[in-house]
């Protein structure tokens, strides 16, 4: 609560040292109205005097000259080393208020403080409460720091810089700023099993052993102690050696599995052949109207009876093969139409009964070919 201090004699409001400024300031606003209305009555009272003739001197009344030396003017109010104003609602203007009462901090923008953009300008009583907020993080020396992270505030205090730290990098721990991973701080910790003080001599033993052999052997674990273990899996954990285990699974290599062999052909390795190969014929069956599309799918070895009119289309699958087709015109054999090869090359198909052709099909990233070969 504020001090309340008055004149003697009309109780007009006056500071106190002990009082808030913004107090103070509505104290002496009140003072200053109150004065103001004893002034305007003495000088109605002295102009009545005049009216009545009464012949006083200004001296003639106590006090009359002090209070009209103290009196400031209308003309002064809201003005420099005047009085302040009040506004419709009876209150002091913000701007005819000290800037402490609301404080001064002005936000100036971003700052880049790896380029030092904009330039920072010396401090200065101009640019007292300017600030900026660190847009990027920088090095650049502004009163004497060079740790800038984004988020931080640099303000000017009238004399220098200072900055709001508004970042949390870790400083140090263990020897290690910023961004710490958990292997990093392990590695700067350095801890030992006899670090941890809770642990036994036989836990300690446990966790420093080379291996999981070492583990098992420190523990003496055996397919006994495995009470959830069915029969045939504490047979299998402790079968002697690996061919052991497989006999138990019925796994025996050359019986039940494959035996490895160096020279099996996989499908993603390169390998020299040098051996021949057999194909097996897929019949596609008789074509006598539609569609044939052949596809590599099941064999590459195919073959067809012409039965009718009909279309040969490329092959749809995607990739890049090879596939060789025998065709025979059969009886009533029809006019083969082909569409979609890339390019045909070779002999004209007929409609002969008993006559045969051999198709080579090849498709690629070029695109697909139809090769024709008559054989009669």
């Amino acid at each position: 609560m504020p001090v309340e201090n008055t004149t003697p004699n009309r109780g007009y409001q006056l500071p106190f040292g002990s009082n808030e400024l913004a107090n103070d300031v509505l104290r002496l606003v009140a003072a200053f109205s109150a004065i103001d209305v004893d002034v305007a009555g003495i000088l109605v009272s002295v102009a009545n005097r005049a009216l009545l003739l009464h012949q006083h001197t200004i001296a003639d009344t106590t006090g009359l000259q002090a209070a009209l030396d103290s009196k400031q003017d209308a003309s002064e109010k809201g003005n420099a080393n005047g009085y302040a104003a009040l506004d419709g609602t009876g209150k002091v203007p913000a701007a005819q208020l000290p800037s402490t009462i609301f404080g001064s901090l002005s936000y100036q923008g971003t700052w880049n403080a790896n380029t030092n953009t904009p330039t920072i300008p010396a401090a200065s009583a101009a640019n007292k409460g300017q600030y900026y907020k660190v847009a990027t993080a920088g090095a650049t020396i502004v009163s004497g720091i060079t740790d800038w992270q984004v988020g931080d505030w640099i303000v000017s205090n009238g004399i220098g810089w200072d900055k709001i730290d508004n970042t949390d990098q870790v400083s140090t721990v263990a020897g290690l700023v910023g961004v710490i991973t958990a292997a990093a701080l392990k590695a700067a910790l350095a801890i030992a099993a006899t670090d941890i003080t809770d642990a036994s001599a036989n836990g300690r033993s446990l966790i420093q052993a080379a291996n999981y052999a070492a583990m098992k052997t420190l523990l003496a674990i055996t397919a006994a102690d495995i009470t959830n273990a069915s029969a045939n899996g504490r047979s299998l954990i402790t079968a002697a050696d690996y061919d052991a285990m497989r006999s138990l699974l019925g796994l025996v290599i050359g019986t039940n599995v494959q035996a490895f062999d160096a020279n099996t052909l996989k499908s993603d390795a390169d390998k020299t052949l040098t051996a021949g190969y057999l194909g097996t014929d897929v019949p596609d069956g008789t074509k006598s109207s539609g569609t044939y599309t052949p596809t590599p799918a099941g064999g590459n070895f195919r073959s067809a009876t012409n039965n009718g009119a009909h279309t040969l289309a490329a092959p749809t699958v995607a990739g890049s093969y090879s596939i060789i087709i025998d065709y025979t015109n059969g009886a009533t054999a029809g006019v083969l139409t082909v569409s979609g090869f890339t390019k045909v090359t070779g002999d004209a198909f007929t409609t002969t009964s008993g006559s045969k052709f051999r198709l080579f099909i090849s498709k690629g990233q070029a695109g697909t070919h139809l090769h024709v070969q008559a054989l009669q």
